[in-house]
């Protein structure tokens, strides 16, 4: 094993920040299960949901970003999440992608972004793995 973080990461979300809801454009990936679950919580048809809060891209479907809000994620009111009880599992396991996770550079790089990188909670490479599966999530494992 040669990963930059087989001796783990410090990671813990800073209050009040949502950096990682925007400042540029991107997907966050929808199942049908987030569309059930956000439906739900937002106490609207699903229908409803897709014509309003959805883009489609290929042939999958995605939570709008707002060019016109420095590329927020649609779900993102007074700097908060809306639906972050039933958020998706890309929003769930941030930062501990592979993409993050590639190299030490990647991390580094991302932590510009991330305010939250490299403070908190220590994570074992066992969790980092596991989050980055998508078997865990940030929340399960605090």
């Amino acid at each position: 094993m040669n990963n930059f973080y087989e001796e783990g990461l410090n990671f813990e979300c800073q209050k009040d920040c949502s950096k990682c809801c925007g400042g540029s454009p991107g997907y966050v990936w929808l199942t049908k299960e987030n569309i059930t679950n956000i439906s739900a919580h937002l106490e609207i048809p699903e229908s409803e949901f897709i014509a309003n809060y959805t883009k489609k891209v290929g042939g999958d479907l995605s939570l709008v970003d707002l060019e016109e809000d420095n590329w927020n994620c649609i779900m993102l009111k007074n700097g908060k999440c809306s639906i972050y009880e039933v958020r998706p599992l890309q929003c769930r396991t941030y930062p501990f992608w592979y993409q993050n996770l590639d190299s030490k550079k990647t991390w580094i790089e991302e932590k510009e972004a991330c305010p939250g990188i490299g403070k908190g909670k220590r994570y074992t490479f066992e969790e980092i793995e596991s989050i980055a599966d998508g078997a865990e999530t940030i929340d399960s494992i605090k």
